[in-house]
């Protein structure tokens, strides 16, 4: 009988030790908080250089990188009354293809917009530009707001601004311009022909002179060829690279050939290098004919069929 009620009495305190077990787990072990997939932060008083502007120029965004991506391209425009709250911010965030996801948002209830009227931020909102540009004006800056010219060119030299001070009348401010951006550049000297590897490349920020197409991302370039020979630190235009063959002059191919909706194949040999997609001589080693196909694959040519 003492053995019976020795086990009944063990089996209680075990049902009752493992409930408050659990629930001092609960209280007292830190319990770990999803991690958020977009963290967007934002002070009370950001400046910004355009109207409307970026969200990645008012707030700091870290995250997933393509949701960064994709959140830092949303834009605002400054408020009438310049502030900006977060339910506006959400709302433009939701409206511009963004939701579903966990956002931590770290911003005060309101915040104060405030637009840059330095003469640079003028000339970035005039241009697009979204880089670095110096404004030396070549003179006193006038009164009143800009209201000409409505665009500018970015790597123009110089550029005049007319100034509206209000009364009707406009004045005139002479401005020399300076643009610079982040672009790829030759690591070392780089020869005409050679295929670009990482070892070649790097980015760094650079003057611009002209609105050249300029590789902002080492990958942009990786695997191209080099049409002319590059110094080291030379800024890495587009038009001066082609896409690297992926068959070269002599390389053994298969060729096919579809008719009555079969695809024949046979063997030959290229007599030109070619890049994907591009038209190429090659020799047939069976008939020893030479006819023109695409090249679409390494070792692979394809006769396109009229």
């Amino acid at each position: 009988m003492n053995g019976k009620r020795k086990r009944q009495r063990d089996a209680f305190r075990s049902r009752l030790f493992f409930p408050l077990l659990a629930a001092f787990l609960i209280l007292f072990t830190e319990v770990p908080v999803l991690a958020a997939d977009l963290v967007l932060e934002m002070g009370a008083t950001p400046v910004v250089t355009s109207d409307p502007f970026p969200l990645s120029e008012a707030a700091l965004l870290t995250g997933e990188p393509e949701l960064v991506r994709k959140a830092g391209a949303v834009r605002l425009s400054v408020p009438p009354n310049g502030i900006l709250t977060r339910d506006a911010l959400l709302a433009a965030i939701s409206e511009q293809g963004i939701g579903g996801i966990r956002l931590k948002l770290i911003m005060p209830p309101e915040v104060a917009v405030s637009l840059d009227e330095s003469l640079s931020a003028v000339i970035k909102r005039l241009s697009g530009w979204e880089w670095q540009v110096e404004a030396e004006p070549l003179g006193d800056i006038p009164p009143g707001k800009p209201v000409g010219p409505l665009s500018i060119a970015p790597g123009t030299g110089s550029v005049t601004l007319k100034y509206d001070d209000g009364t009707g009348s406009e004045r005139s401010l002479a401005v020399r311009l300076s643009w610079s951006r982040p672009a790829v550049v030759a690591a070392r000297p780089v020869e005409r022909g050679k295929v670009l590897d990482r070892d070649d490349v790097t980015v760094q920020s650079v003057r611009i002179l002209r609105s050249t197409p300029l590789a902002s991302a080492v990958e942009d370039v990786l695997g191209t060829v080099a049409r002319r020979n590059l110094s080291a630190g030379e800024p890495i235009a587009l038009n001066l690279f082609s896409s690297a063959p992926i068959i070269q002059r002599g390389d053994p191919v298969i060729i096919s050939v579809r008719k009555a909706g079969f695809r024949i194949e046979v063997r030959g040999e290229a007599l030109d290098a070619g890049c994907e997609g591009e038209s190429i001589r090659v020799r047939n080693l069976q008939s020893r004919k030479v006819i023109q196909a695409v090249a679409v694959a390494p070792g692979r040519a394809e006769v396109q069929s009229e």
